[in-house]
């Protein structure tokens, strides 16, 4: 994932959530965590799309 991906994937984000870690998962993918001010966390897939743009969908 590029630096241009991970900026597009955090402004998806939901209002109040922060970027918190990314990792490759072992089913193949790249999961993205954000966390909420009272610390719960969310889980979202990362989709590639065809003109190297990214979009998230939560897990």
């Amino acid at each position: 994932m590029t630096d241009k991906q991970l900026k597009q994937a955090k402004s998806q984000l939901p209002q109040g959530e922060r970027f918190d870690r990314a990792y490759s998962a072992f089913e193949g993918g790249i999961r993205l965590i954000s966390k909420k001010a009272d610390g719960s966390e969310t889980r979202y897939k990362v989709h590639f799309e065809a003109d190297d743009n990214v979009r998230i969908e939560r897990f």
